[in-house]
């Protein structure tokens, strides 16, 4: 487990599946409005966690729990992107707040501050990368505050409401960590 001040990072349990099942019924709580829909998501996931318990060395993913009453608000990933070397590969977080009275309060910006820590600190890398709609603010705000920078522009990368959009890549140096995350 992972702590922080306000949030908790934590693998994902038996337990568990009835919330991600719940927010899987609802586009908005694991999409929104920046992400595709895909159904056969949760079955690759379910499927991954009966292999990894979606918890091995390249890839991971932890439920983000509220210290105080210990409710779980959404999900942090991580795992292997062969690109732009694939001998090589970089890990790319992603993350969603899936309870929507949750959003908006900072908790997205301290998990994958967390998380961010845990790989530079389990991982022999120097550089983790993310990948975020341009369209999505949200979360552009919350990898610009751990001090993640915009690298460049993929046009046309995702789809979307049936039009491709394009995305922003950011990323993150070791020696470019924040302290106090």
């Amino acid at each position: 487990m992972l702590n922080g001040k306000r949030v908790a990072l934590r693998r994902v349990t038996d337990d568990d599946w009835k919330q991600i099942e719940a927010w899987a019924d609802d586009r908005d709580a694991l999409c929104g409005a920046y992400l595709r829909f895909q159904p056969e998501w949760l079955t690759r996931l379910k499927e991954a966690y009966q292999k990894t318990g979606l918890f091995s060395r390249d890839s991971v993913c932890l439920v983000i729990e509220t210290v105080e009453g210990k409710r779980p608000i959404g999900l942090v990933t991580y795992g292997p992107l062969a690109f732009p070397d694939h001998d090589l590969p970089v890990p790319e977080i992603g993350f969603t707040v899936a309870d929507a009275a949750a959003r908006g309060k900072g908790y997205a910006k301290e998990a994958v501050g967390l998380l961010v820590r845990h790989i530079y600190e389990s991982l022999p890398t120097e550089r983790v990368m993310a990948v975020t709609e341009c369209e999505n603010v949200p979360s552009q705000r919350v990898l610009e505050a751990l001090g993640f920078r915009r690298e460049g522009v993929l046009r046309r990368a995702m789809f979307r409401g049936g039009r491709w959009n394009d995305a922003f890549v950011y990323g993150l140096l070791r020696d470019e960590m924040k302290d106090g995350y």
